[in-house]
């Protein structure tokens, strides 16, 4: 698992990656393309896919600013034609932020979101998935490991 990671990482661009939460494999995670702006410089969705909801979530990587964090904030389906990126300050589908952090595949921080062409991250952390808020969606605290790459679209 760790040769596929550390391979697919190096290799892998951050849209076409694929991951699955370690101990969970019901749970996956991708990104979705999008458009960035000012506010959204990623150009990438993160979604939550848990296969025993059958619930989709998707979350937009955004950095800490003074804080130094990376983190993700939920919003609303990114792959329907009328999504429109939030404000900052909040907007519908917003149930909260939570602390993203990457890793290689030597656990080293990855202290940056995911972008869009960059390479994909090893391993991902969400610090609040686990949280009752999630209701159904809530899963354990673990890392999501990157489990392969997808050939590019066109």
């Amino acid at each position: 698992m760790l040769a596929i990671a550390l391979a697919a990482a190096v290799t892998c661009p951050v849209e076409n990656a694929h991951y699955h939460l370690r101990h969970m494999d019901k749970v996956t995670l991708t990104f979705t393309p999008i458009a960035a702006s000012r506010d959204w410089p990623s150009g990438v969705a993160l979604a939550v896919h848990n296969s025993l909801s059958h619930h989709t979530n998707y979350f937009l990587p955004w950095n800490g600013g003074n804080d130094g964090r990376q983190n993700v904030a939920h919003t609303t389906d990114v792959t329907l034609p009328d999504f429109k990126l939030p404000s900052p300050d909040g907007g519908p589908g917003r149930l909260g932020d939570m602390v993203y952090i990457a890793t290689d595949a030597d656990y080293n921080i990855l202290d940056d979101i995911p972008k869009k062409g960059a390479a994909a991250p090893a391993h991902i952390l969400l610090s609040d998935l686990s949280d009752n808020d999630w209701k159904d969606d809530a899963t354990v605290k673990q890392f999501f490991d990157l489990d392969g790459c997808t050939a590019p679209q066109g």
